[in-house]
């Protein structure tokens, strides 16, 4: 490669690079302009995509309540309608509230699993055992992220907004708890979780 001023160019891309400005286009030149170019990070995988954005769709829900106690209300029953039994009867919703999230999440992705349609919050592990491409497992050595679909001990289910932390807390989202964290609260709210109360995670991988 040969041209008027090649040798100022290349210094300036070595000085970029932290090299020796020698103005010669060598092996060390080039073969750390390529590392640096295969290092580029890539494009979101679709499993990334589904889990930020049923984050920002939990994120979106958070105040919705149902009506007077009643396990329904105008957005908790399209919440229900993403199951299997009748969204218009009053019955608890926190698993019908993550069934919505993976659906509405999916709906632009070619995910490799059929979508959860159960209201059962401990169900879920029966679904996971049965699909591809997403991952059961207890959450062991803190191994929860954002975007995971965590269930806890006592029969109710939330999604994951952050990494757990340090302290091995988790914040999450959850349909159908209150400000005391029951799952019979009547509301979408933002919670923070000991991770030993998660009895399970699953992640979309």
């Amino acid at each position: 490669m040969h041209f008027k001023g090649k040798a100022e160019v290349i210094k300036k891309v070595q000085n970029i690079l932290g090299l020796a400005a020698d103005g010669q286009d060598g092996p060390v030149t080039w073969g750390t302009i390529l590392n640096a170019l295969s290092s580029t990070p890539s494009e979101s995988t679709s499993s990334d995509k589904i889990s930020t954005r049923m984050v920002s769709l939990a994120k979106e829900q958070i105040g919705v309540s149902e009506i007077d106690g009643t396990n329904c209300g105008p957005i908790v029953d399209e919440y229900k309608a993403a199951t299997w039994l009748d969204s218009t009867k009053g019955w608890p919703w926190c698993a019908a509230f993550i069934c919505w999230l993976v659906r509405e999440a999916i709906k632009d992705e070619d995910a490799p699993f059929d979508r959860p349609q159960t209201a059962g919050a401990w169900d879920f592990e029966n679904w996971a055992k049965k699909q591809d491409g997403v991952e059961l497992r207890k959450p062991t050595n803190h191994d929860v992220k954002a975007g995971d679909i965590v269930i806890f001990t006592f029969s109710h289910i939330g999604l994951a907004i952050k990494d757990v932390d340090l302290s091995g807390d988790v914040v999450t989202i959850e349909g159908n708890t209150n400000g005391a964290g029951s799952r019979e609260g009547g509301a979408v709210l933002e919670k923070r979780r000991h991770i030993s109360t998660i009895r399970s995670r699953i992640r979309i991988v």
